[in-house]
């Protein structure tokens, strides 16, 4: 039987980090650092010059990462896999010099991965890491491809209402991850399970004003968020008759301190083993839950059979968890 993997991952935060002082300069909104600190637990967060870099050029570093890591060449690379919840078109293409919003082509053309499949998976934002993953495992299990790199890129600065305190909670960057055909691997390799949910009751959570920014109803989020992967988790963990200590990491939605905070205490996770980079990217959408995983790893906190669980949760709402082991 093909079992895919998880043979590597990247990320790349672009620029030199930008401090809390920044929002407390602005005069459009009253906001200090200890205020920023408390409500999301960010400290400094990226943003690139997009005369530059935009999304595209963010994600082929963070596939170049990956591709070494998992020790793959770009020629191997046979299915491409794009998320982004930031790209508009026009206001904030994905790619310099031209004005469309996709992911997985502009990027396929400045690997040279010429002989890759490649599209976007939409609607699913901070959770785009998530059914990206499940997709290539798809594709790769049912012999449609052998390579997969998964690409998630945000850059949200230019659609941030800086009138809003929430604008200080959000961070640019990449990440990405490959995902390849082992038939050598053994049946605990890879995904063990996965949940995946949508509700759009609270669709309207989410919105773009007439100005292209981007609106967010943050109480709703908050009060609902939690509730969500921390039921996804329970699912997945009773369903496979596992505790939580029998998970080595748990990689949550990077969204915000206050949301994660209560997803702990309800899975009565130890803190050794919560993995997160909120503090110094803010969050990163869809490139929160793989560039946590990969800063950890490239770090040597997660290591080579190592269990994982990530929880995420993306607009409207769409949520879920996935158990896997890495390499």
């Amino acid at each position: 039987m093909t079992i895919p993997v998880l043979a590597g991952v990247g990320h790349y935060f672009p620029g030199t980090p930008i401090p809390n002082s920044f929002f407390e300069a602005l005069s459009e909104v009253d906001i200090d650092d200890a205020w920023i600190r408390r409500h999301t637990g960010v400290r400094t967060r990226h943003w690139p010059d997009t005369r530059f870099e935009r999304h595209a050029e963010m994600a082929r570093e963070a596939a170049l990462m990956a591709c070494k890591t998992a020790e793959v060449a770009i020629e191997d690379i046979d299915l491409i896999i794009g998320t982004t919840a930031t790209a508009r078109p026009r206001v904030n293409p994905t790619m310099l010099g031209n004005n469309y919003m996709d992911l997985s082509l502009p990027v396929q053309s400045l690997l040279g991965a010429r002989q890759a499949l490649c599209f976007d998976i939409t609607a699913v934002a901070c959770a785009g890491f998530l059914h990206a993953s499940v997709v290539a495992n798809s594709l790769i299990r049912g012999g449609r491809a052998s390579t997969a790199l998964i690409l998630c890129a945000e850059n949200p600065q230019p659609i941030l209402n800086f009138g809003y305190r929430n604008s200080a909670l959000f961070g640019g960057g990449a990440a990405a991850a490959v995902w390849r055909q082992a038939p050598e691997a053994d049946e605990h390799a890879g995904i063990h399970d996965v949940v995946l949910y949508t509700d759009s009751e609270h669709y309207q959570a989410f919105d773009i004003d007439d100005e292209d920014k981007m609106l967010m109803k943050g109480k709703v989020v908050g009060d609902l968020g939690p509730r969500l992967i921390t039921d996804a988790a329970r699912e997945l963990l009773d369903r496979n008759g596992l505790t939580s200590s029998d998970v080595d990491w748990y990689v949550p939605h990077q969204g915000n301190v206050n949301m994660i905070h209560p997803v702990a205490r309800a899975l009565e996770l130890p803190e050794t083993k919560i993995l997160m980079n909120l503090a110094d990217r803010g969050n990163t959408s869809s490139v929160g839950i793989p560039s946590c995983l990969s800063e950890h790893v490239h770090r040597g906190t997660v290591r080579p059979g190592d269990t994982v669980l990530a929880l995420g949760i993306g607009r409207g709402f769409g949520w879920g968890a996935m158990l896997f082991r890495y390499q």
